[in-house]
């Protein structure tokens, strides 16, 4: 009998132990659009801190609630927004307007988890104020990118086609040039169109009005309304589609898929954006990253008669935290592992969604330097910058995006659609929130 009783305590202690132990802290964790990468590299950082509790004897364990969508960023943003203010906010969550969401009190300051370990810049696109207020998981780099195929088709020798992007680098090869040559392999009927772009507003078309010599921002981060280069943007766009017709009139009616499908058959030689965006290509057409490697050539911005700088752009992906979270140490302490001892999460991120990453070190590990695709944007950071968050972007994106389509489709002139544009803005933004040059 005492031994059945000092078994019976032995289990109570157990159990009580066990008890104490499995106290579990739950983190609800939204993610929007794809790679889904990024949540579940912060989930498999909770269930390394979990091991590394548990041997400390810390009587905490993380687990995870998961609301992954696939929708339009603006309404996922108002989702958050709607979602906070009754009280059902998640703890971690990806984020797009930053700005808009400081504004409303939602998101906890992270300016303490900025550090050394991270690429220089990659947290400027989520400051506002003094205060940093997302997690960079990456460094999508945005460029321009062609077909070698079409290259070939058209007659140029290897050597040609391997000079032409150090000839970018150089400022041998211009902006004006790279646009002859689209018109140039159209023409001689290696391909059916020259240069295609997004079929929605987004960053992208920023960066076109950058290489010629616009702005839409200045050093404080407040918006600009840049007359002069807003009309040489559209007087571009206009030409492209209704002059030499490189670019199709119908591009933003097209779809995601036939313009990924057109990069990924090279129907068309040439693409703006994100190198991420040619996943899409190489899995529509049903071809490896290892093929897609070999036959697509990643370039910078070239100069152009407006701007002497070639440059790459980059648009983080990040990730934020709710300012009134139960758990605000426990949520850092996870991207504190993600910079550090679990690097190797985001190096993994950056692979499988052909971005460079926010963290020194993961673009150092073997499975970015080893990456088809990668391993040949290795030394595009030196040449990389990030977008600070700007009150008043989307809504410039948008109207901008609006006249993109009406001057492809010829229905307007780039004289009217810079007044147009610029009547939207005086009566869309405050005096506060936007300059007129």
């Amino acid at each position: 009998m005492k031994k059945l009783f000092a078994l019976f305590l032995a289990l109570c202690l157990l159990l009580a132990s066990v008890s104490a132990i499995a106290e579990t802290i739950t983190l609800k964790i939204s993610h929007n659009y794809d790679f889904l990468t990024i949540p579940n590299s912060v989930i498999e950082a909770g269930k390394r801190l979990n091991e590394k509790y548990a041997a400390e004897g810390k009587d905490i364990v993380i687990e995870f609630e998961t609301d992954f969508q696939r929708i339009d960023w603006s309404e996922y943003t108002q989702n958050l927004i709607f979602a906070y203010k009754n009280g059902d906010c998640p703890d971690i969550f990806s984020t797009n307007d930053v700005p808009a969401m400081v504004n409303v009190g939602m998101l906890l300051d992270l300016t303490d988890l900025v550090t050394d370990n991270y690429v220089e810049g990659s947290w400027d696109s989520f400051k506002v104020g003094d205060g940093y207020y997302s997690v960079p998981f990456d460094l999508p780099v945005r460029c321009m990118y062609y077909n070698r195929s079409v290259l070939t088709k058209y007659g140029w020798s290897e050597e040609e086609i391997d000079a032409l992007p150090g000839k970018v680098l150089a400022g041998e090869f211009s902006f004006e040039d790279f646009l002859k040559l689209c018109e140039d392999v159209k023409n001689a009927g290696a391909c059916t169109w020259g240069l295609l772009h997004r079929p929605g507003a987004g960053m992208d078309f920023l960066d076109i009005l950058e290489v010629l010599g616009g702005r839409y921002y200045n050093e404080e981060g407040t918006l600009v309304f840049d007359e002069a280069g807003i009309t040489r943007f559209f007087q571009y766009i206009y030409d492209a589609s209704n002059v030499t017709c490189i670019t199709p009139h119908d591009c933003n009616q097209m779809g995601w898929n036939a313009i990924d499908t057109m990069m990924g058959d090279a129907t068309c030689f040439a693409y703006y954006g994100p190198v991420f965006a040619s996943t899409y290509m190489a899995d529509i057409v049903g071809i490896t990253a290892e093929q897609w490697g070999e036959n697509a050539d990643f370039i910078l911005f070239p100069v152009s008669q407006y701007n002497a700088k070639p440059f790459a752009v980059a648009g983080p992906q990040g990730m934020s935290i709710k300012a009134d979270t139960k758990y605000p140490e426990i949520c850092k302490e996870l991207m504190r592992e993600l910079a550090t001892d679990s690097v190797d999460l985001l190096a993994h991120h950056a692979s499988e969604t052909w971005s460079l990453s926010s963290v020194k070190a993961a673009n150092e590990a073997e499975e970015v330097k080893n990456s088809p695709i990668l391993k040949n944007l290795l030394d595009m950071p030196a040449y990389t910058k990030t977008i600070p968050s700007i009150v008043g972007l989307d809504a410039y994106r948008q109207e901008l995006h609006a006249k993109i389509v009406q001057l492809e489709l010829g229905s307007i002139s780039p004289e009217q659609a810079v007044s147009e544009m610029k009547t939207q803005m005086m009566l869309n933004l405050d005096d506060d929130e936007i300059i007129f040059e």
